[in-house]
């Protein structure tokens, strides 16, 4: 029968069909942190037993406020702390933790033809291996980690196809910002996206994870890409990977998990890269995006203008910025602080600048480089791992009024505070606003943007 990457790993992990299109879906990974699985943890222990179905499918972090910023975040890593410890979990603590869509990659947890599951909206990031991987919420977690399942509706399949290659200086989060604006904010609803094409045949499994990331700022149930020599050789070697035979014997699997040539989809999108410019966000949701050299479009919605104090025509090059931060689990592996690196190498910020690596060993792999030097010779803040500034959460929230350039993935009414107005970018893109104390593109400042491959 012929079957798309999505229904190869959506039939594989069927343990029943339900009424109303929906399926009992088994669940091979559960990505557990401190915000939402306390809560679901403490439930367990008082009303059944304290058991788990499988407690070596679970892998745990503290990463959203790392180290905790308060009474309630100290317990809330204390609970988790507490519940890995006693039934055996990994967990990544302070000092070896990371932002949970980092780090479970990083450290070999996520393979191609998985079903995953995490506490967080951004867990579709794991779809760039070929994994069904969504974001749900505590109820839902609590119930996989009693009975290894989901109850979930099966979503549709767009296919989109990315032909051309990025160049003009354009990066992944360009072209997932590109893809947002086309679909529309909220225009994947209900969709699971397969990506495909040459775009993205030449991107790094970071890019790639960059472009999943922000498929739920569409809408999307989740994004998936199909397996290759690059994801194959991304695992290869990885902690908690198999070794020789037994790794080359999953390569042959993984190889299978592509959508045959014949796949029918419910909805087929093909979009050009090679035109590609740098993108910026203008208004309170990604798919408000427009090119950098753009202006605020002429059907700009007035509730958007009013949050973020612009104008319908309005220059976005021009516009000064109060603050600029890079990271988040879109844009803080090592190729992306090596792209920033390059352009803040030998100049200066000019607005407080926060840079923040996607994991303890994202860390320590840019300081071998030096890369922590340039961040803090040009003026940056240099931080540990955590989700923290992301969401406003902790390290680097905006005051009222105040506008940040951002390499992260959401932009809505008080994402990064009460207040703040926020512009997604690329890292290079957000390197040069910091240094130029208005958003920018590194062209301005006679820098090439670096490659990413990685």
């Amino acid at each position: 029968m012929t079957q798309s990457l999505f229904e190869k790993v959506w039939n594989a992990h069927v343990v029943e069909q339900l009424p109303g299109g929906n399926a009992l879906l088994f669940v091979d990974r559960i990505v557990a942190h401190e915000i939402t699985t306390p809560q679901g943890a403490l439930e367990i222990q008082q009303r059944y037993g304290d058991e788990l179905f499988d407690k070596k499918r679970i892998v745990a972090m503290n990463d959203h406020v790392s180290p905790a910023k308060d009474t309630e975040t100290a317990i809330q890593a204390k609970l988790l702390r507490e519940w890995a410890k006693r039934h055996g979990i990994t967990l990544y603590d302070i000092g070896d933790n990371g932002i949970c869509h980092v780090i479970a990659p990083e450290r070999g947890h996520i393979e191609p033809g998985m079903t995953v599951i995490c506490g967080d909206s951004h867990t579709c990031t794991l779809g760039a291996f070929g994994a069904f991987a969504l974001g749900i919420g505590t109820t839902v977690q609590t119930g996989a980690m009693l009975s290894g399942c989901v109850v979930l509706e099966r979503p549709k399949v767009m296919r989109i196809t990315i032909d051309g290659r990025l160049g003009h200086g354009a990066t992944a989060k360009d072209l997932a910002l590109y893809v947002i604006s086309t679909l529309t904010f909220k225009g994947a609803t209900g969709y699971a996206i397969e990506y495909r094409g040459e775009a993205i045949d030449a991107f790094s499994m970071d890019e790639r994870m960059t472009l999943c990331n922000m498929a739920v700022e569409a809408g999307a149930t989740t994004a998936m890409i199909a397996p290759d020599e690059t994801t194959f050789s991304y695992l290869r070697g990885r902690e908690n990977q198999p070794k020789g035979e037994a790794f080359e014997a999953n390569v042959a699997h993984w190889r299978t998990l592509r959508s045959d040539s014949d796949a029918r989809y419910e909805k087929d999108v093909t979009l050009d890269a090679s035109e590609l410019r740098p993108m910026v966000s203008w208004g309170t949701n990604p798919g408000e995006s427009v090119p950098l050299d753009g202006r605020v479009p002429a059907d700009a919605n007035e509730k958007s203008l009013e949050y973020m104090g612009l104008a319908r025509g309005d220059a976005l090059r021009a516009l000064p910025i109060d603050q600029a931060f890079i990271g988040s689990c879109t844009n803080s592996r090592l190729a992306d602080l090596r792209a920033a690196g390059e352009v803040l190498r030998g100049r200066k910020v000019s607005v407080p600048t926060i840079i923040t690596p996607g994991s303890q060993a994202v860390k320590r792999a840019a300081e071998k480089e030096g890369l922590h030097d340039v961040f803090q010779d040009a003026g940056a803040l240099w931080t540990h791992s955590s989700c923290g500034p992301c969401l406003g959460m902790s390290m680097g929230v905006v005051a009222p009024g105040s506008r940040c350039i951002s390499s992260s993935n959401r932009n809505f009414p008080g994402r990064m505070g009460a207040g703040g107005r926020v512009h997604l970018a690329s890292p290079v893109v957000v390197a040069a606003s910091a240094i130029l104390g208005r958003i920018a593109s590194p062209e301005e400042l006679g820098a090439e943007v670096a490659g990413q491959r990685a």
